[in-house]
């Protein structure tokens, strides 16, 4: 239990790190507002959809007997995605706050935490269950991401149900995410290695993607827009860290999941906000105040939700 808490420490300090370096640099005006527009159009736009790119086509798929664990993952972020937005529609009345919250609720930070933090638990086994679970789960949260920021981004009044359609269709067909998806699709599924001095080359940009997004976030960041967000944003957390865990570790460990199983699912709904949130919400004109602050909060209370939900399934000796 200690070693997984300091892993945890170790792997989410650096990131806070790395965001105060960028508030102190916006605030002492190192960091320009030219520089912030740009950085943010470069990660989304190319470093994010290449590092989304590398982590599926380099991905090395072998299911085996595994369709029940990546059927239940597909059916348990589908089911978040659709339950918090349902909720959000309901009970937020601000539309740019709806797809930044459903988005910071339910998408994690699977991929970088995912293989170290399931390695760490179960040895070779667990980093073997996350691999296999990652590639479907990066297209769902990429592509609800989406289609949820899309469905909530403030429209003009009087806004026909066709064009509705017509701007979520365009919002999702040019997306850079999706399209980064779909040319890694044939490399994934045909097991087509790239050729060595391409996948150095995009490994440099998609190396870009975690520092750059952290930094404009940091200089961003406004202490003063906390206040009138803050509801929202330990609501988002809670669902985050602990409501959707819960339900998906229950639900797993009702279908007889176990041991590594368990913990991939674990791992999965309890890992902190993705960090390519607030850059996604942010060039989809939705709140990137709140996705920025749904994502600190989330990854510095994770340490601490981490390491208890881990001891009581070990306690139960469920993993």
């Amino acid at each position: 239990m200690l070693n997984n808490f300091i892993y945890s420490v170790n792997v989410i300090l650096p990131i806070f790190i790395i965001v105060v370096l960028g508030f102190i640099l916006g605030r002492t005006g190192f960091v320009t507002k030219e520089f912030l527009d740009c950085g943010e159009k470069l990660v989304f736009k190319i470093a994010l959809p290449v590092m989304l790119f590398c982590e599926i086509a380099e991905t090395v798929v072998s299911l085996g007997g595994r369709w029940k664990l990546i059927a239940f993952c597909i059916a348990a972020v589908t089911a978040s995605f659709a339950l918090t937005a349902v909720c959000a529609r309901i009970f937020i009345k601000n539309p740019g706050r709806r797809g930044s919250f459903v988005q910071g609720s339910c998408r994690s930070n699977f991929a970088v935490l995912g293989i170290p933090l399931a390695q760490s638990m179960f040895g070779d086994a667990g980093a073997c269950a996350i691999a296999i679970t990652m590639p479907f789960v990066i297209i769902m949260f990429n592509a609800y991401s989406v289609i949820i920021l899309s469905v909530f981004a403030p429209k003009e009044e009087k806004t026909s149900a066709k064009e509705i359609f017509k701007r979520l269709g365009l919002n999702i067909i040019t997306n850079p995410l999706i399209i980064a998806v779909v040319l890694a699709l044939p490399f994934l599924i045909f097991d087509i290695s790239l050729p060595v001095f391409a996948s150095r080359s995009l490994g440099y940009i998609s190396g870009l993607t975690t520092p750059l997004a952290l930094i404009c976030l940091g200089a961003n960041f406004r202490p003063e827009h906390v206040r009138s967000r803050m509801g929202f944003t330990i609501v988002a957390c809670a669902l985050k860290l602990v409501a959707l865990p819960a339900l998906a570790v229950i639900a797993a460990a009702l279908c007889g999941m176990r041991g590594e199983y368990l913990g991939t699912v674990f791992i999965l709904f309890a890992a902190p906000s993705a960090v390519s949130s607030y850059i996604m919400a942010k060039n989809m004109d939705n709140d990137s105040d709140l996705a920025a602050q749904i994502l600190l909060f989330s990854t510095m209370l994770c340490v601490f939700t981490v390491f208890a939900g881990v001891f009581i399934l070990k306690s139960l000796g469920l993993i």
